[in-house]
């Protein structure tokens, strides 16, 4: 290949990879305040084993359906725990669902989620939360994956005003 021919070669290169940036720094300036990066601070228990999420639906009302994963704002008393920060957790139950604790094992529309592992560290004596109910309309029944997350299992359903949006996996 002749030197003539590798420069026109490399601006040509040049040329495309800057076109390309400035099509993502257009897309991101168009989707500004639509979506965020958010990522898991907790480096032992993760509540879900993902570390990196985009969230999306921002500044909407957002309709979790069961299965989805969503970002929401921590009600005052869940905060004793948690702090005030944003939480990312699986929606388990949705209105109408059913949930019920039995010997501090969750079980939500008869499929165990298993058993409720804070307990102790919480103060509360066994079979202290057994007990059911069903979701209310406005409200979600909302988990981690892992028996250890601080969760709907421990506080109930949550509002759905609380919710700030949809969170999708990325790693």
């Amino acid at each position: 290949m002749s030197e003539q021919s590798k420069k026109t070669r490399w601006r040509a290169q040049l040329l495309v990879a800057a076109i390309g940036f400035g099509a993502v720094i257009t897309a991101l300036e168009a989707s500004a305040g639509k979506w965020v990066l958010a990522t898991d601070v907790q480096k032992y228990y993760r509540c879900l084993p993902f570390e990196w999420y985009v969230v999306t639906d921002l500044n909407k009302s957002v309709v979790a359906e069961r299965g989805d994963l969503v970002r929401f704002q921590t009600p005052e008393e869940v905060e004793r725990f948690t702090g005030a920060y944003e939480i990312i957790k699986l929606v388990a139950g949705v209105a109408g669902d059913r949930w019920e604790i039995r010997d501090d094992r969750l079980y939500v529309n008869d499929n165990e989620w298993g058993p409720l592992h804070l307990m102790s560290t919480l103060g509360l004596a066994k079979g202290a939360l057994d007990g059911s109910g069903v979701v209310p309309e406005g409200q979600v029944f909302v988990l981690g994956t892992n028996p250890s997350s601080y969760d709907s299992r421990y506080w109930g359903p949550l509002e759905t005003r609380y919710i700030t949006g949809k969170a999708h996996v990325v790693l």
